[in-house]
């Protein structure tokens, strides 16, 4: 075990006075062996509060050593939680950030957020088994649903105008996008990347068609991002990439609940079918050429984030696998992408590449 790994004794001395009780004792800690982003630890305690006693599952959110894969602080992150918090999108609750290190004792800062029973993994999702197709229907369904509760909800009474770059209109969207993603690269970027550069151009001399409407945008989602409970997502998970603009946006980094699903010779379900059952009930036109747009305008964003995962690597100060396979492998692919967006070579075999919290 590392020595900066969460451990019982800090626990148990720092969330009393956090938890407002008398002493808790920690009875498990796992840290998730999932995501590419940031760790996740899972704690579960027995706190006294006089005679009393309970039981409590929390979750740790915080950096690797050597920093997060993508540059949105840990601080955002926690804050984007907050802000849903009560909203109609199911969210797990956080309960606080910490990062005073009078408390920390050397540690990270993290945040803590209560556990939600569920899991990202769905059996038979994957079996390629027609038996299983209307499972597969069913929960593209169910998340296309929560899609539409994140792009219809009310950002700027929830403040997210405060967080994230609020596009001057529905028709530069995909622009607010591109500026922010070079400005970010900029801040540490430390080799060229003409390639960047020819992919922003073509980028901007070839627009999508306008937004039906400026939404929150959650990001990377959908299989192996959101938790699960009998067939229903009850937390939407992985915020990293998460911004305000075009719905298409998210549509561009879907994972798997649009495949295409052929039942007696008829498409019953694929992007054009969701698209359709999205519009139904969210009143959101989107177009799938944006969302082919958003796909590649996406290794503008894998170029951002893989190169900052490079850095610790670089400079030998933290060189985990997980900051090296996107820092390589997955940077690659961004270049492979951006130069078949630009008439060279050909795409990588999945696009988008996704990374996962």
């Amino acid at each position: 075990m590392r020595t900066d790994d969460l451990s019982t004794g800090f626990l148990e001395r720092y969330l009393p006075a956090r938890l407002g009780c008398g002493a808790v004792a920690v009875t498990g800690i796992v840290k998730f062996p999932r995501g590419s982003s940031r760790e996740t630890w899972f704690v579960d305690c027995d706190l006294r509060r006089g005679a009393a006693r309970e039981t409590q599952q929390l979750v740790f959110r915080r950096d690797f050593p050597g920093g997060s894969v993508c540059p949105m602080p840990l601080r955002t992150e926690f804050d984007i939680y907050d802000r849903l918090k009560g909203s109609a999108v199911p969210v797990a609750e956080v309960l606080w950030y910490e990062d005073d290190p009078g408390l920390l004792e050397g540690q990270r800062p993290f945040y803590v957020r209560r556990h939600i029973e569920g899991d990202w993994q769905i059996p038979h999702f994957q079996d390629p088994d027609p038996r299983y197709d209307r499972l597969r229907i069913e929960l593209g369904r169910e998340h296309v649903r929560k899609l539409a509760l994140i792009h219809t909800c009310d950002w700027q009474a929830l403040g997210f105008g405060e967080l994230f770059q609020v596009p001057a209109s529905t028709r530069v969207c995909h622009e607010a996008i591109i500026e922010s993603v070079e400005r970010e690269l900029a801040a540490f970027q430390i080799e060229p990347f003409p390639l960047f550069l020819e992919a922003k151009e073509w980028l901007l001399d070839n627009p999508p068609a306008p937004a039906s409407r400026i939404s929150l945008l959650k990001g990377t989602n959908g299989y192996g991002e959101e938790i699960f409970a009998d067939g229903r997502i009850v937390a939407m998970s992985d915020w990293e990439l998460a911004r305000l603009g075009d719905p298409a946006y998210d549509w561009a980094q879907l994972q798997d609940f649009a495949a295409d699903v052929v039942i007696d010779g008829e498409l019953v379900w694929g992007l054009q079918p969701a698209l359709d059952y999205y519009e139904e009930i969210s009143g959101i036109r989107v177009d799938p050429a944006s969302v082919q747009y958003y796909r590649m305008l996406y290794s503008l964003i894998m170029m951002m984030f893989c190169h900052n995962a490079a850095i610790p690597v670089v400079r030998g100060t933290d060189l985990m696998a997980r900051l090296c396979w996107p820092s390589t492998e997955v940077l690659y692919r961004a270049q492979c992408m951006m130069a078949a967006m630009v008439g060279v070579g050909q795409p990588p075999a999945r696009v988008p590449g996704q990374l996962g919290g």
